[in-house]
Formats: C-alpha cells, sequence, structure tokens
C-alpha cells in the first residue's frame, strides 16, 4: 500500500536508486544518446574549423561551448524522456504495487528516481571532459575556463529537465502518453518562442491590429514560459559564461536548485494523491 507522509528513508533510496541505475548502464540508450549527441558535436566543430581556415580568424573565445551545449541538450533531453516513462513503466510492469507494500514512501521512490538519472549524467559528464579534451588535443583548441563553468551549469539544467520529466511521469498512466506529453510540451514551448521571435522581426508599424495584439500575448506567454521551461535556464545560464558575469551564473545556479525543488516536491503530491494505482 502507498505510504503516507513525507517520510524519506535513505535505504530504500539507495537500493531503488542502485537498481535503475544498473538498469541505465546495462542499457544501450544511453550510449546511442551519447553517441549522437558527440556526432552532433563533431559536426558543428567541422564547421566551425572550417570558417576559421577560411576567415583566418577565431570566431569564439570559447569554442567548445556550443559544441558542449547541443550534447548536453541531447542527453539531457533523452534523460528526461527515462524520467518521464519511470513511473508509468512500473505501472505498466506492475512492481509498482509490489514496491509499495514494502518500506517505501512516495518521497523516497521519487527521490531515488531523480538520483539515479543524476547520477546517470554525472558519467556522462566523465564522458564529456573525455571527448573534448580529446576534441582540445586534435583541433588545438584550448579546453578554457568558460567550458569547465558551462560543465558544471549543465549539472544543474540536467537536474531541471530530470525534475520535469518526473512531474510529467507523475502525472501520466502509460509509458506512450508520458512521452507524448513530454515531446508535445516542448514542441509548444518551442513553437511559442519561435513564433514571438518572428513578430519581433515585423516592424510594428507594418503590423495590423491582430497582429500587434498576437505579438503582446506571445510576449506575455514567452514571459512565463521563460520560467516554466528547463531549457530557458540553460540559455540564461550559457549567457552568464558568454558575459562572463560570475553574480549572474551563480544566480543562474540557484534558479536551478528551486526549480528543481519545486518540481520534485510538486511530483510527491501529485503521486500521493493519484496513488500506486493511479
Amino acid at each position: 500500500m502507498n505510504k503516507g507522509g513525507f517520510s524519506l528513508s535513505g535505504r530504500t533510496i539507495n537500493v531503488l536508486a542502485k537498481r535503475d541505475l544498473i538498469s541505465t548502464l546495462h542499457g544501450w540508450g544511453i550510449y546511442i544518446a551519447t553517441f549522437i549527441s558527440f556526432l552532433a558535436s563533431s559536426f558543428i566543430l567541422k564547421n566551425y574549423l572550417d570558417s576559421i581556415r577560411e576567415n583566418n580568424i577565431s570566431i569564439s573565445s570559447d569554442p567548445l561551448n556550443y559544441p558542449l551545449f547541443i550534447s548536453v541538450v541531447i542527453v539531457s533531453f533523452y534523460l528526461a524522456i527515462l524520467s518521464a516513462i519511470s513511473i508509468s513503466r512500473e505501472k505498466e510492469q506492475g512492481t509498482l504495487e509490489v514496491l509499495f507494500y514494502g518500506p517505501v514512501s512516495s518521497p523516497s521512490f521519487i527521490l531515488a528516481k531523480y538520483i539515479k538519472n543524476m547520477l546517470t549524467y554525472l558519467i556522462m559528464v566523465g564522458l564529456f571532459f573525455v571527448y573534448f579534451s580529446g576534441v582540445s588535443g586534435l583541433t588545438n583548441l584550448g579546453i578554457s575556463y568558460g567550458l569547465i563553468e558551462a560543465i558544471l551549469f549543465s549539472i544543474f539544467f540536467a537536474s531541471c529537465m530530470i525534475s520535469f520529466g518526473l512531474l510529467i511521469s507523475s502525472l501520466t498512466e502509460r509509458v506512450r502518453s508520458s512521452i507524448l506529453w513530454l515531446v508535445g510540451i516542448f514542441l509548444a514551448f518551442l513553437a511559442i518562442q519561435i513564433s514571438y521571435t518572428i513578430l519581433l522581426g515585423i516592424p510594428e508599424e507594418s503590423m495590423s491590429s491582430p497582429l500587434i495584439y498576437l505579438g503582446n500575448t506571445l510576449s506575455v506567454i514567452s514571459k512565463g514560459i521563460g520560467w516554466i521551461s528547463p531549457f530557458s535556464y540553460l540559455t540564461r545560464g550559457m549567457d552568464a559564461i558568454s558575459l562572463g558575469n560570475l553574480r549572474i551564473y551563480g544566480l543562474n545556479i540557484v534558479y536551478c536548485v528551486i526549480y528543481s525543488l519545486i518540481l520534485l516536491i510538486l511530483s510527491v503530491i501529485i503521486f500521493e494523491k493519484k496513488g500506486v494505482r493511479g
């Protein structure tokens, strides 16, 4: 049966997180996602190096940051999907009720899922260091302080993505619906941001009244999405690194921590209310 309250058991969290982590590391998914991320980064690096050869000038002081950005987005998105299906998959497999007949509380269960995916990402961070160190050696593009800052910040961004996925998972009952909701929400965020960007590029004097109203509406929605979408936190963090502003960089880390904490608490509350059987 479902345990009430917000009790936490360190031993239970450790057992559940270890079980899921071993399962993830024994699968092919995380390695395929990492390979795709490095492939995309390599393509961007090739274009960057080609530009240097053609123009004989370095375009960025932190040339490895954008390839890292792409790798982080791909791997974090995969972890968000893993988080989004983590509860619904247990329900479909019939293991959730079995778990909650033992000493498992909702907070311990959610936190175990979160820790497992964070540990998975930390392993990927190690692979990022290996990959970009190799790239640096082959291309003579130095590993800058900005790259170290970006890798550190990516851990907090991954926390936002994982927490968002867990919130979706707490709301859904099936693996398929979890994935559809997650992808659908992210696509909606992207569509709104693109639409707003397009409208910003149109001179106001050439816009009709409906377009002006739409632009104002999208402006308000876009500001809201700036705090709801986990991708916004990555963008702000990378902007702070580009500006070299440590205060804004630190603030964005704090925002990521608060965002993750709020979503984890909401996930526990929703999971408690829906119950093991949904």
